[in-house]
This record gives C-alpha cells, structure tokens and sequence, in this order.
C-alpha cells in the first residue's frame, strides 16, 4: 500500500513540473519603420505546440495580447495589430507548430511598435515565458548591413552630381560673362606677356644698327656638329644617326661672345638656294655655363635658357613652361635676333618679312651667350650672317654694346 502512494505521489510531481524550456534570441532585434520583421521563439526540447496555448503580449498588457493561439486557432487580437500580426516560421527549415515553433510576425512596423514582447507557452502543468525586445530605426538608404557601402556608393554620386551642376553653372556663367577658365586665362595671358605683335612693318635697318658679329665656339662645340672654318655655319654631321623621336635637343652650339649688358643683334639664315627652309632649328640664348646637353623639360627660363624652336611637323613653341605653341606664317627663311639685357627682352623677326614674330620678356643675370641648334635631317644648315651695315649709322653709346670675349675670364 505504500508503495502505492509513493509512485502516486512521484507521477503528481513529474505531471506539474515544467516539462519544456521556451527559447528566444539573447540580443534585441532591429527593423526599421515599414518594413516586416520576426520575432522568434522556440519550445525546447521540440514538440508539437498545436494543443497548447500561444500568448504574445507587450509588457504589461497580458490581458490584452497581440497574438492568442487557443484550441488550435487564432483568437482576437489588439485593434492596433490586427492585420498585420500572425504566428510564422522563424527559418525556411522551421517545421512550425508542429515542430515548437511559435515565432512572432509583425507588419508595416511603425515607431511606436518599439517594445520588450513576452512569448509565452502554457499547456496542461507545462508552461514558460521569455521577452524579445524590438528595436525600431528610421527607415534610409543606410538603415541595413550593407549601409557602408551604400553610404559610399550614394556619397560618391552626390558628389559627382554636384560638381556636374556646379560645372553647368561655370559654363553657363562663363557664356553670359565671355569670362574663360583661370587655365585658359594663364595660358593666354602668358602667350600675351611673350608675344607683342607688332602693327605694320619693322625697319630692319633700325634693328641693325645694334648688329654685332655672332661666331660659335668650337671648344664647345656638340661632337656629332659639323662647324665651318668661320664658326659661322653649322649642321649635324654626316655620321650623327638620329633616332627620329622628337627635336634632337643635345645638338647645341653656343657662342663665343658673352653679354652683360646693352643691346645687341645678329641675323641667322635658314635656307640655301634651291632648297626648301630648315625645319628643324632651334635659336635663342643661354646662361654662360649651362652647356650640358640635356632633354627639353631641363630647358627652362628657370633653367637660364631662352629661345624659340622649329620642330619640323610639330610647329613652333618657345621654352616656356609649360610650352607655348605658336603659328608662324610663313616659314623664316631668315630670323632676326634682338637681345635687349637690360630690359630684359630677346625679340625674334622674319627678316625676309619685314616681320616681328614675339619678344620674350625675361630677366637675365650673369652672362649670357647665343645659342644654336642645327635640328638634324635638313638639307640646309643654319648660318649666322654677317649683317651689311646701316646707311645711317648712329653711335650706340658704350654702356649698351658691351659685348665680352670667350676669352676672357
């Protein structure tokens, strides 16, 4: 009889203790206003949950839940939840109900669904409560994991939208105000500041009374030059092999008479009878001392040269930097060379012409010597030319004739 009551007494036990363990997530869940989220709880170990009852209610609104599942149904629900809360699967591999899945559905989230929500399973002497908490964010295009990216993505468009706007509204500007871009406007003032166009003709014989006679130095002469026994005419030798990429610029001759100060002149002849004019040549001035043979970006103004250049198909261009390119028509057959020291100016005309083409403005210290460059594959060499004199002559006064030998120290 005793044993009776005791196997009594253990199955009373059992039957009224908790036989399951509801389980949700341990962190918040996060959605953001308008979209459809679930909240999910599980019965563990699983079992079939159709025959229990189902209760999702906010925290202190047990009486009046958001979802009731009794008797194998869905009971009323909140008026603020109706139509949009349902029991769903928490996983594509969920088995529902059957398998303990009693998972929340809530949708069209608004701000105010933001709140800790209680799952609670109860059956006969079985039952287990747990509290899921929701977290509502605004809704944006940054609101979800791939928000870095998309900030990335929509910060980069913004910021091309705004420069494409802001460029339409610079050319629009510019249309109504004939104003052209600060570029443009460097380009053009330097091509202004170098370039003096002159109106009507130049007295060539003006010029020439500042003529000096011009040799060029054979002690520096480039080894693969070929130089007349007057140091006057010069070209690139017969063995020079010329790789055709770009104006041959270590083909320099330089003169042998050093200024320091006044106004000097010399002329330079570009053609030969019969033939077609040089292409290739290059003419101007140079620092005393800056003889290496170097590539075209090394000869600057900065870098004590100054001069105008002939580089066959690819036009003229004087050594600024960056280069200004220039149309000279026509072709010099002979070029006229004005190097004022003083003022700061080295002038270039088409003496055939009668023609002033550009004056460099510069300033010079130290002194400075003429520089030549034959250009390689022409026919014709460059000549330096004895200027005839004047049929007035006028004294130039000494200060401005001073004219150094390559002799001197």
């Amino acid at each position: 009889m005793l044993w009776i009551i005791v196997v009594l007494l253990v199955n009373l036990l059992v039957e009224t203790t908790v036989s399951f363990t509801v389980v949700v997530p341990g962190d918040p869940i996060a959605a953001h206003v308008g979209s459809t989220v679930i909240l999910p709880c599980w019965i563990s170990p699983p079992e079939n949950a159709e025959a229990l009852e189902i209760r999702w209610y906010r925290h202190d609104q047990f009486n009046n839940p958001i979802v009731f599942y009794r008797d194998g149904k869905l009971q009323d629900v909140q008026e603020c939840f109706r139509n949009r809360s349902s029991l769903a699967l928490r996983s594509d591999q969920s088995g529902g109900l059957k398998d303990g899945d009693v998972s929340l559905q809530l949708e069209k989230l608004t701000f105010q669904d933001e709140d800790s929500f209680h799952c609670e399973v109860s059956g006969d002497r079985k039952y287990d409560s747990k509290v899921v908490d929701l977290k509502i964010t605004e809704r944006g295009l940054f609101s979800d994991s791939s928000g870095p990216w998309m900030a990335l993505f929509f910060s980069v468009l913004i910021c091309a939208l705004l420069g494409l706007v802001g460029l339409i509204l610079y050319k629009y500007r510019e249309k109504r105000t004939g104003k052209k871009p600060a570029t443009e406007d460097r380009e053009e003032e330097t091509l202004e500041r170098l370039r003096k166009e002159v109106v009507g003709d130049i007295n060539i014989e003006e010029l020439r009374k500042h003529a000096v006679e011009i040799t060029i130095d054979r002690e520096r002469l480039h080894p693969d030059l070929t130089l007349s026994k007057d140091c006057k005419t010069v070209r690139d030798s017969k063995d020079y092999q010329h790789t055709g990429e770009g104006f041959p610029f270590e083909l320099c001759a330089f003169g042998a008479q050093r200024f320091t100060s006044g106004r000097h002149y010399w002329e330079v002849q570009l053609v030969q009878t019969n033939t077609a004019p040089k292409n290739y040549w290059l003419i101007g001035v140079v620092k005393h001392g800056h003889f290496t043979a170097r590539d075209r970006s090394a000869l600057t103004p900065s870098a004590g040269f100054w001069f105008l250049c002939s580089d066959g198909p690819q036009g003229f261009h004087i050594n600024t930097d960056p280069p200004v390119k220039l149309s000279l028509t026509p072709r010099p057959e002979q070029l006229g060379v004005l190097f004022d020291y003083d003022e700061g100016l080295l002038a270039f005309y088409n003496v055939t012409e009668s023609k002033h083409l550009l004056t460099i403005s510069s300033r010079f210290s130290g002194s400075v010597v003429p520089l030549f460059n034959p250009g390689a594959g022409d026919l014709s060499p460059l000549k330096i030319l004895d200027c005839p004199k004047p049929v007035e002559s006028t004294a130039e006064p000494p200060a401005e004739s001073a004219v150094e030998s390559s002799d001197d120290p």
